[in-house]
């Protein structure tokens, strides 16, 4: 039995180099940091953030797992207090941060909304002509061409999101069997983070099925003089915005988490932003 636990030992050791932290886990942990120091009054060293991350990468490697996933990030709330007391705290920033790459679907709205309009305005110019067999301006052809270009991007970059998040709930579904956290919190991790990730997925699905609509819109699949009425239509759909009353506009950011998903709380924070008491 002992040289079994030895051996295993050995094993986990060896495939901790192997094991990759990604950038997106890199910057939660620096911002917990940060969190830790502004809030709690709490300085964590170099060292100490060294030890930290090749724990996650020891439950990594003991899920069998290559690289370290939002999941083993919940460990963090046992090790980086000075007292009991501020665990709590740095549990609630975990759950309220869990979440795979939370701003990018802001960032690829945000980006295809400006170069949806601009490929509009080029589609009225050009007739609805995107190839220049039909006259078009090859300036304006190019320039379409661009676009395209860059709204493939966006999918890829929405793509690779959602492989993550399927990745994370998929993990957040195993919680409960995870070797390094108590079966209460995992319980109560999973309750709170697994809706919350799935509302999320929803939205990326919605993103990418507007940014290969618009895609599509400006390929040669779709008739010329349908083209310009088509990205109009999504453009139209693109804008959509959710009312909120006073009294929701009212609300704390932690009062809003609780009355809203994940997706209508984004609506909302976007609608806080733009409203003046």
């Amino acid at each position: 039995m002992a040289s079994d636990l030895e051996a295993l030992v050995t094993d986990v050791s060896c495939s901790l180099g192997t094991i990759t932290m990604d950038e997106s886990i890199c910057i939660l942990i620096r911002d917990l940091r940060t969190f830790v120091r502004d809030e709690l009054g709490v300085y964590i060293s170099d060292r100490r953030l060294v030890k930290a991350s090749r724990l996650l990468r020891v439950s990594a490697a003991t899920h069998g797992r290559s690289r370290v996933d939002y999941v083993d990030c919940l460990l963090l709330q046992h090790i980086l207090w000075q007292v009991p007391e501020q665990r709590l705290a740095i549990r609630e920033w975990l759950l309220d941060h869990i979440n795979p790459g939370e701003s990018i679907v802001e960032q690829s709205k945000f980006l295809m909304r400006g170069i949806a309009s601009e490929a509009a305005s080029l589609v009225k110019t050009t007739m609805g002509d995107v190839t220049g067999e039909f006259g078009a301006r090859e300036k304006d052809i190019e320039s379409i061409k661009s676009i395209r270009s860059g709204i493939k991007e966006i999918e890829k970059m929405l793509q690779r999101h959602r492989y993550d998040l399927v990745r994370h709930i998929q993990l957040l579904e195993q919680l409960p069997e995870h070797l390094w956290l108590g079966l209460d919190e995992s319980h109560a991790a999973k309750q709170h983070l697994l809706p919350l990730s799935k509302s999320a997925l929803e939205v990326v699905n919605e993103a990418l099925i507007d940014a290969t609509s618009f895609e599509i819109a400006l390929s040669p699949k779709v008739e010329n003089d349908l083209r310009s009425s088509i990205l109009d239509i999504l453009l139209e759909n693109d804008n959509d915005a959710m009312v909120f009353t006073y009294e929701e506009l009212n609300l704390s950011l932690k009062e809003a988490k609780k009355k809203f998903d994940s997706v209508t709380l984004r609506k909302w924070k976007a609608a806080k932003k733009d409203f003046v008491v």
